[in-house]
């Protein structure tokens, strides 16, 4: 009986070292994985900090280089603005008594400094229209597609606003309604002009989804060819209250991309929403584009459905072409647009 009791005495003290080194094996097992962890984290962090402080020393190195060249381009703009204003300044020094020109570079500091922001502010636009135009050079390859060719000499008009079309100040006074009246008569004469009346409620859902999937295709029956040829679409957010939807032929995009030009204009104008519940669009479709307004009004119509929110498939489809998914489907895209 007491070897029994011995014996099973060192069992269990043999039992109780293996378990002990079963355990501490265990914990310096986990303490070696925890440490791992955190020197990954460590050099994950380092990283990190390293990318950011490369980072920041670009940005520094790049804002140095903004501030000398916008000094150097003041130093210009000065020089400029006072060689265009010379036989004033000597007149008008004249006239007030003045022999110093720099007393009358200070007496007329406001002026030369709003004259120096008018020159500034054509610089930039300059420098973007000689870009683009170069640009548009370099986009050229000899594609024999019949498709129409930028043009150079083509006037760069900057965007029209509401109250290009109508006096916003006049109207506001108005009812809604007869807002809306004007607006029709506005373009009702206008052989390739489109026109449209929105509430906020409708105006929301689309600009949301534009916002959210900016670029599209919708599909354009071509009985004479049998099918259907795809037109893509581009949303663009002009302004506070402006924005437009472009609509080129996918040929012409895949050739020309940003540059391509655009067959069919809408915009949508907002300066009323606040107050009247109402968003105003207008549109043009090109001639020289080869749609007929009917394809232009069912491109616009095909395009608020979609944009609307209102039908998940078409919305499903909004998202699967923005997101570059293998899902989307043209066939699907093609049985949603001609579905009533």
């Amino acid at each position: 009986m007491l070897q029994r009791t011995t014996f099973s005495l060192r069992s269990q003290s043999h039992i109780s070292r293996v378990i002990g080194v079963r355990f501490n094996s265990s914990l310096k097992d986990e303490a070696q994985k925890a440490a791992k962890g955190i020197k990954e984290q460590y050099d994950k962090t380092k990283e990190t900090a390293n990318e950011k402080a490369h980072e920041l020393k670009k940005s520094a190195q790049e804002s140095a280089k903004s501030i000398t060249d916008q000094f150097s381009q003041e130093k210009s703009i000065n020089a400029e603005v006072l060689s265009k204003y010379k036989k004033q300044l000597e007149q008008k020094a004249k006239e007030l008594g003045i022999t110093n020109l720099d007393e009358l570079k200070e007496k007329f500091k406001d002026k030369i400094e709003k004259t120096k922001i008018e020159l500034g502010a054509e610089d930039p636009l300059k420098q973007i229209l000689e870009w683009e135009k170069q640009q548009n050079e370099k986009s050229k390859n000899g594609s024999v597609i019949n498709i129409r060719k930028i043009d150079e000499k083509r006037e760069k008009l900057p965007f029209k606003v509401l109250n290009d079309f109508i006096d916003v100040d006049k109207a506001r006074g108005l009812p809604t309604e007869d807002i809306k009246l004007i607006w029709k008569h506005r373009f009702l004469e206008k052989e390739r002009a489109l026109h449209a009346s929105l509430d906020n409620r409708q105006f929301a859902d689309i600009y949301a989804n534009a916002y959210r999937y900016p670029n599209f295709v919708l599909p354009l029956p071509k009985p004479h060819n049998d099918g259907y040829e795809l037109e893509f679409v581009q949303w663009a957010f002009a302004g506070p209250n402006t924005i437009h939807c472009m609509f080129t032929t996918l040929a012409e995009y895949k050739l020309n991309k940003e540059f391509a030009r655009p067959h069919t204009t809408l915009t949508f104008h907002q300066e009323f929403s606040q107050d009247k519940d109402l968003v105003l669009m207008n549109g043009v479709s090109e001639k020289e584009g080869g749609l007929t307004m009917d394809e232009a009004q069912l491109l616009a119509v095909n395009l608020q459905r979609f944009y609307s929110g209102k039908f998940p498939q078409m919305t499903k489809l909004l998202k699967e072409f923005n997101e570059g998914s293998a899902d989307f489907s043209v066939d699907e895209l093609i049985k949603e647009a001609t579905s009533v």
